[in-house]
Formats: structure tokens, C-alpha cells, sequence
């Protein structure tokens, strides 16, 4: 079974719900470490083993030989690369050949594209699904259900000045100079750190979030820190982070929030970004609608 969207609590009660339909003798929980989460299920024997360690020789036979056909496996946010042929992915499938008994929890039901979704059901079923494409029809194949996940972006425009428009153009034009045999993709990252600064006047207020800590002030904490930051705050999003999974994790967080709000310039970049957010946004809403949701 596949459960998107849940908080730790109704984690907790759809693993007691199967446990009391089930005769299960142990549970292993992958997890993703930013993720942990300790369930509270009575007296199961629960081993929890971290994401990265899935592929360890230290784990890797000695699971294949403990887990059993009386084993529950729970995959606890563990889609972290697109890539359905990751290394750490074919050895939880390898796990996951040796019980019928899985359940799969993720918060969003993809991280970029729709093929990601298929990662999910690799792991639900891998036989059945190995090298199909996404089509939405798979989403009333399985026992899955899925919770509204989205945070509406609000956008709010800051003035763009004719000595932003000149600097962006001036450091556009020498990122590509420089450009050489580097990936073409740290234009746009450099480009939007760029256009972060020009907001710096404007961040003083709210709980922002960029990219890294160059602003230093108490308000803006970087992405590798949401921790400290209260859910219950209005979040303010200076910078985008440029990998979407990392942004992803930066929404989990905060689970609380209705919607941020997005300090924007009118230069392309701001603009690009919030174009992406929107269509993955999009992504999303398509899946819930055609798929069976709580009530």
C-alpha cells in the first residue's frame, strides 16, 4: 500500500490498522534521516535503518536473511532521486522480494516529474511495473490513497531598478564567458543569487529563507537550517533552492504553512523560478485529482 501526504500520526495509525489485520513477527523501517520519525505501535519489534545504509554490506545480507515472509517493510521518505535504477533503490527492492507485507510513505507524491511516481510503485510492486512509464491509470491499480499536499505561492513584486537590470545583464553576459566545459544550470543558480540581493531591503520583517547564510540576519536561515524555524511562521522565499528535492524537504518542514510568499524582481530568473514552482505545483494537483484521496 502506498500513502502520500500523511503526518506521523496517521503514519502510526495506518501501520497499528495492518498490524491488526496481519500476523507480523517484525518490522523494518527505511527511513530518510531528515525524517526520522519513531513510531509509537506498542510492543512490534521495529529495527529502523537509515536511508543511506540500505546499500551497506553490513545491512545488505544480513536483512536479506532476517526478513521473512512474516516481515513488515515500511518505506518512510525514501524517494530521493529520480533515477529508478539507483543502487539504493535495487537493494530495497531486494528486501522488498522477500515479504508481500510494505507499506510506502512519501508527503509528495513526486519530487520533479510524473515518472517519478513510478519509483513508488517500483517499490509496491517492482515486477509488475520495471520500465513502464507513468500513466495515470496506475493510480487506481494499487491500494493507494493520498492526502492534498500543495502550499500556494503567493508572489510579491519588489521594484527592479535600471542598476539591477544592468548588473544582471553584466553578470549574465560574464557567467557565459566563463561558462566552459561547467554545467550550463549554474547560470540560472548564480543568476537568482544574484536577484536575491537585490532584495535585501525588503526581508527584514518576516522569517525568510535563501539559499545560504550571506544575508546574516536573525529573520533568514538557509535551507540546510528550516529546522529553526517555528511552524507556525509567515515564510518569507528569497531564493529558490535549485534542486527541487531540496526545496520539497523545505516544505515537509514546515507543515504547518498555508502559503509563502515569494519575493520577486521582474528579472528572468525570479521569474523562471516561480514558473517551475508553479507547474510542479500543477504536477501535483493533477495527481491528487485523479487519484483516491482522504475525505
Amino acid at each position: 500500500m502506498i500513502r502520500i501526504g500523511l503526518t506521523k500520526e496517521q503514519k502510526e495509525q495506518e501501520i497499528i490498522k495492518y498490524l491488526n489485520n496481519k500476523n507480523i513477527n517484525k518490522i523494518y523501517c527505511f527511513f530518510f534521516k531528515k525524517f526520522y520519525t519513531k513510531y509509537n505501535i506498542g510492543n512490534k519489534n521495529i529495527e529502523y535503518i537509515e536511508y543511506s545504509d540500505i546499500e551497506k554490506y553490513k545491512y545488505f545480507y544480513r536483512l536479506l536473511e532476517e526478513i521473512t515472509e512474516d516481515s513488515l517493510i515500511i518505506i518512510d521518505e525514501c524517494m530521493r532521486a529520480s533515477n529508478r535504477n539507483k543502487l539504493t533503490y535495487n537493494c530495497a527492492h531486494h528486501y522488498l522480494n522477500q515479504s508481500p507485507h510494505r507499506i510506502i510513505f512519501e508527503y509528495f507524491p513526486i519530487i520533479e516529474n510524473y515518472e517519478d511516481f513510478m519509483i513508488l510503485l517500483n517499490f509496491e510492486n517492482k515486477g509488475k511495473y520495471k520500465g513502464k512509464p507513468f500513466e495515470f491509470s496506475h493510480l487506481k491499480a494499487e491500494d493507494i490513497k493520498m492526502i492534498k499536499r500543495t502550499i500556494p505561492m503567493k508572489i510579491k513584486n519588489v521594484r527592479t531598478t535600471r542598476f539591477m537590470k544592468e548588473r544582471y545583464e553584466r553578470e549574465k553576459n560574464l557567467l557565459f564567458k566563463l561558462l566552459g566545459n561547467q554545467d550550463p544550470d549554474t547560470i540560472p543558480r548564480n543568476l537568482h543569487l544574484l536577484t536575491g540581493d537585490f532584495k535585501k531591503e525588503h526581508i527584514k520583517e518576516k522569517t525568510a529563507v535563501a539559499r545560504n547564510n550571506r544575508f546574516r540576519f536573525k529573520n533568514v536561515v538557509s535551507y540546510t537550517n528550516i529546522n529553526k524555524i517555528s511552524e507556525e511562521s509567515e515564510i518569507l522565499v528569497v531564493d529558490f533552492h535549485y534542486r527541487r528535492l531540496n526545496f520539497n524537504d523545505f516544505l515537509k518542514t514546515m507543515k504547518n504553512i498555508k502559503e509563502f510568499e515569494f519575493l520577486s524582481t521582474s528579472l528572468p530568473v525570479d521569474k523562471f523560478y516561480a514558473k517551475s514552482y508553479i507547474e510542479w505545483k500543477e504536477r501535483c494537483e493533477e495527481i491528487y485529482d485523479k487519484a483516491d484521496v482522504y475525505q
